[in-house]
């Protein structure tokens, strides 16, 4: 042929006939969709392969390196056929975001063995590296063992509208009430406020919404006569609060007749009773040593959210006059 033409060569022919391999038992075997990749740059993926369950893609993908070649399968050890690969390669593959398989193809059997490419698991070499790929693992009857390289898949738009259903309502309510139970306490546990938190911040809308409406009360004490600033739990248990929300002063309520803020006052700050607490009116005493370094800390998590949201310094100013102005007390305090 004249050499004008372009030149569809052996090694060319080789390399379709084991993409069509894999892409036949990818659609027929496992009824998913094998997408070929192009090929003007030689970046070690193939092609990549979609799963499908109960005719619906779920998003879920490995990608391959495929070759296709007698040679491949020439040399072996006790478990399996030793594939070499190339070095530039290796990081690329390692570092790809879904699972990667090496796939080698007999072209006369159209056999299929694949192995997960693990940068862990790969022997490096002086040419490359090298990883053995078992003799049990051919493709054509590995649908099971493919599925559970990926993550379970998950119907998140049913989870969003459940989250939805719930906290696109927050920022319709005046006062937003945040319970913690005794056993967390106990436990010093802070996921649930500090993930209730996280909720929040899902949006800058769903967080602007909800400033200044959280309201942080204690469940399991009400048998209890003594002040929750009284309770070592408690004061320990707010005091990791203190470390995990620094958000406090964007979200708690700030109003004259609000808990939350002063609840940290008393169980980080308050040392005692000033007078006798069993006779009217008792007075707190206070220890504000520490004071400073709290409101400085807060108000960090407090322009981190401003700077996040948007706020003007006219609202920033707003949020931040309520909240000194919650903790304007003397040093002594009467308290009903």
């Amino acid at each position: 042929m004249n050499p004008g033409f372009p030149r569809y060569t052996p090694t060319a022919q080789m390399g379709e006939r084991g993409v069509r391999i894999i892409s036949r038992i990818a659609d027929e075997e496992f009824g998913w969709i094998f997408k070929r990749n192009h090929q003007e740059h030689d970046l070690g993926i193939d092609g990549q392969i979609d799963v499908v369950t109960d005719g619906y893609a779920t998003g879920q993908a490995l990608a391959c390196q495929i070759k296709c070649g007698k040679s491949f399968f020439e040399e072996k050890n006790r478990w399996g056929y030793l594939y070499r690969g190339e070095k530039k390669h290796f990081n690329y593959l390692a570092n790809y975001p879904v699972p990667v398989i090496i796939v080698i193809c007999d072209p006369d059997t159209r056999e299929a063995y694949w192995v997960r490419f693990e940068a862990e698991t790969a022997r490096v070499t002086e040419a490359g590296w090298v990883l053995t790929i078992p003799y049990t693992n051919k493709l054509a009857s590995s649908k099971a063992e493919l599925l559970a390289l990926l993550p379970e898949v998950t119907d998140r738009l049913t989870v969003l509208d459940e989250y939805w259903a719930v906290h696109g309502m927050l920022p319709d309510f005046a006062v937003i009430i945040v319970n913690i139970e005794i056993e967390d306490v106990r436990g010093m546990d802070t996921s649930f406020p500090r993930g209730f938190f996280d909720n929040l911040r899902a949006t800058k809308e769903l967080a602007y919404g909800c400033q200044g409406k959280i309201e942080i009360l204690f469940w399991g004490y009400d048998d209890d006569p003594r002040e929750l600033f009284e309770i070592d739990e408690v004061r320990q248990y707010v005091a990791l609060l203190d470390a995990v929300l620094p958000e406090l002063f964007f979200f708690a309520r700030a109003d004259d007749d609000a808990m939350t803020l002063r609840l940290f006052l008393d169980c980080l700050m308050a040392v005692g009773w000033a007078s006798d607490p069993s006779k009217q009116p008792r007075y707190v005493e206070f220890d504000l040593s520490h004071f400073d370094g709290f409101m400085e800390r807060h108000f960090l998590g407090l322009n981190e959210m401003a700077e996040w949201i948007g706020l003007s310094e006219e609202e920033l100013k707003t949020i931040s006059d309520a909240a000194v102005k919650a903790f304007h007390i003397p040093k002594a305090e009467s308290r009903s």
